[in-house]
């Protein structure tokens, strides 16, 4: 088995966005993304929410259900349950059922300015049917570092289309 840990960081406002996105916005984006992913991340098809609980104080807890296009997924499991802990304004942690772990960050950049901020996705992804060191398993964390940044750029995406009406959740 081997585990992948990668990440992507984007800058959310680049020079010439818009609308410049706040704090606020970009975290109603990403709690929209949890429960319509396949509006954010292009690898994912559908997206069902099992349960949620708001009752543990600060956290937030939804569990889910995603569909990926076949293929996508590393550990070859098309439909994965993930909890979900939302930690606002910044955070928010995927822990699927192999444990495997992904993390969607907002994080302020080093201006200090509101428009300066950054959305940091980390993955650590479990991979049983491949040996670590192969050549397999680097390709594999080749074409998984290009998802990552697919994936945060895509999210940015769709949050500025939010903020726009561009792009409407239901």
């Amino acid at each position: 088995m081997v585990v992948l840990n990668l990440g992507y960081t984007a800058p959310i406002n680049r020079p010439g966005d818009e609308p410049v996105l706040t704090r606020a916005q970009v975290w109603a984006g990403l709690e929209h993304k949890v429960r319509r992913a396949e509006k954010f991340v292009s690898a994912i098809t559908a997206c069902e929410v099992l349960s949620e609980d708001k009752s543990g104080g600060e956290e937030h807890v939804i569990t889910r259900r995603a569909t990926f296009k076949p293929g996508v997924n590393p550990a070859g499991r098309d439909v994965v349950t993930e909890v979900c802990h939302l930690h606002a304004p910044c955070r928010v942690d995927f822990v699927q059922e192999d444990g495997t772990t992904i993390g969607n960050y907002v994080t302020q950049g080093p201006t200090g300015q509101p428009e300066d901020l950054h959305m940091t996705y980390v993955f650590q992804w479990k991979v049983p049917q491949v040996e670590a060191g192969s050549e397999q398993a680097k390709e594999i964390e080749a074409k998984f570092q290009k998802m990552a940044k697919l994936a945060v750029e895509s999210s940015i995406e769709t949050i500025r289309g939010i903020a726009t009406g561009k792009v409407i959740i239901d």
